[in-house]
């Protein structure tokens, strides 16, 4: 009988994991509140990885970035090709981060940013429909602000800076593609002088709300 409790307990533990899994794994729309004029991007999230497209890929660009790594690749599908970005060149004015507790999410996002002791919880709120927990802190380039962690999903779900603000609409919860977070196969790695074969002259875009000024 202990031996079937623990059976059961075993399994129960494992769907419970995989159903916060599954609640991390979602698509949504990422519309900018200011500026105003931005066109929106189509977001996908995996995990600790996250996708950003222009509404239009063939004409624009695919951005994909892993929040807990800090490294990721930015894809051209126009002449399909890809660069990868370090660390030091990928700029994200909107902090995204996936606390593995909503009620804690300061030490995630102090994580992302490097800067211990800057965030602090605000209260809770209501965005779009969804709960979430209202933050208060710093991006990676120093910008001033809040960030709104949805309760289910463990991700920053809205942004709002001092020259800033973004959010994610139309949430649509459930498993995404691993190969949207992979290289195509059928790319080449672009040439870092522009011109050459492969190569392209655009600048990795930032991701998240239009950049925003740093804190003197």
């Amino acid at each position: 009988m202990p031996n079937r409790r623990v059976l059961l307990l075993s399994l129960l533990l494992l769907a419970l994991g995989n159903l916060n899994a599954l609640a991390q794994q979602f698509s949504a729309e990422l519309v900018h509140l200011k500026p105003e004029g931005a066109a929106p991007a189509k977001v996908f999230v995996s995990g600790d990885k996250i996708r950003f497209e222009t509404e239009n890929a063939q004409q624009g660009f695919i951005v994909v970035v892993d929040v807990k790594q800090l490294t990721g690749f930015m894809a051209l599908p126009e002449n399909q090709t890809y660069s990868e970005l370090q660390p030091q060149r990928i700029s994200l004015a909107m902090p995204f981060f996936h606390p593995a507790d909503p009620e804690n999410g300061c030490p995630a996002w102090e994580e992302l940013v490097h800067k211990k002791g800057t965030c602090a919880k605000a209260g809770d709120e209501t965005t779009n429909g969804r709960p979430t927990i209202k933050y208060k802190g710093v991006a990676l380039n120093g910008d001033t602000g809040y960030a709104w962690v949805d309760r289910k999903l463990n991700w920053v779900i809205k942004w709002e800076g001092q020259a800033g603000a973004a959010e994610l609409r139309n949430i649509e919860e459930g498993p995404q593609s691993a190969s949207l977070f992979e290289v195509p196969k059928d790319y080449a790695k672009a040439s870092r002088q522009s011109g050459q074969p492969g190569g392209s002259s655009k600048k990795p875009p930032k991701t998240g709300p239009a950049p925003q000024k740093s804190q003197q």
